[in-house]
């Protein structure tokens, strides 16, 4: 029988504030072209004087992810480098379809969290964002296609 080291336990937190992806993967080709057709991202290429067909990796942070029941890897990607505001951050979130990955949520903001609870056999997706004075918490579900906003609450910070 072969060893096998411990399962490493998937990540299910991102933040804006610290190095967002704790193991980091390459992003596919597909998937970068898919990125290149951001309207921020597309800003940033631009700003930069960038003519290359598709965004560099390092303006990147992928992990892999199962957020759907049938156990095919989804990725979230945090931006990195031009991309990155202050106290916020960029994320996409690419689900895995039968013709390749497909984007099913972007969404700036200062974290991003993976929920146990499921809709249409996908993890709910959880963000957080914050002003000086107030905390808003936004609920996404998956409709089976993409994730759409299903709730929002704001909380003042005391």
């Amino acid at each position: 029988m072969g060893q096998h080291g411990p399962k490493q336990k998937e990540q299910t937190h991102f933040s804006a504030e610290d190095q967002s992806v704790e193991q980091p993967v390459t992003i596919p080709a597909e998937v970068l072209a898919l990125l290149a057709q951001d309207q921020e991202v597309g800003a940033a290429l631009a700003g930069q004087n960038i003519t290359a067909p598709t965004p560099p990796q390092s303006w990147f942070s992928a992990a892999r992810v199962h957020l759907g029941a049938k156990g095919e890897t989804d990725l979230i990607i945090a931006a990195e480098g031009p991309l990155v505001g202050a106290n916020i951050s960029p994320f996409w979130v690419f689900v895995h379809a039968s013709n390749g990955y497909k984007m099913a949520l972007f969404l700036s903001a200062h974290d991003l969290i993976v929920k146990r609870t499921r809709s249409h056999e996908y993890c709910d997706l959880e963000s957080d964002g914050m002003t000086s004075s107030a905390i808003t918490t936004v609920q996404f579900r998956f409709d089976g296609n993409v994730y759409k906003e299903y709730s929002e609450k704001t909380d003042d910070i005391k």
